[in-house]
């Protein structure tokens, strides 16, 4: 169990370095195109779609470390009028269900990876091939899925008194 929970905080170390040095280049990148383009009027053709990249990169690497710091959207009203119990059966619900919806969304974006392999198609100026920009679609989904089946392990773990 000890592995495991040092597994989980390095994992955690590995997103938000991924995330941080996302947002950083594609601030870096976005303020040097606007430099270029003021002073020198030339615009950096390639910065569209490397923001296009991040962006990906940040939405869906960022769904497993957000499930993880409790910053997704939720709707509290209802489930914080809830005694303590149910709380903990509503939370082994949602964690389950979510865990689910996340698996089977890898899988279709597995499937959509797989036809853009198939189609051969690559970005306009830059040439990569877009199943390699779109892997971080089905890689993002996967790991926040695993982020809601350990969620729901701690639910279902976790001790409740019977009053509240």
């Amino acid at each position: 169990m000890r592995t495991l929970r040092k597994m989980d905080e390095i994992w955690e170390k590995v997103e938000a370095g991924i995330l941080s040095i996302t947002i950083i280049s594609i601030s870096l990148m976005l303020v040097g195109n606007t430099i270029s383009r003021y002073f020198f009027s030339k615009s950096w053709p390639f910065t569209e779609e490397l923001g296009k990249v991040g962006i990906i990169i940040l939405t869906f690497m960022g769904l497993g470390y957000a499930a993880r710091k409790g910053m997704h959207i939720e709707m509290s009203g209802f489930y914080d009028l809830m005694s303590k119990k149910a709380q903990r059966i509503l939370g082994i619900f949602i964690n389950l269900i979510s865990a689910f919806v996340l698996v089977f969304c890898t899988y279709l974006a597995m499937k959509y990876i797989q036809h853009l392999y198939t189609l051969g198609q690559v970005s306009t100026i830059l040439r990569i091939p877009l199943y390699l920009t779109m892997m971080f679609v089905p890689i993002g989904f996967f790991l926040a899925s695993i982020r809601y089946f350990i969620n729901l392990g701690k639910r279902i773990t976790e001790n409740v008194p019977d009053h509240s």
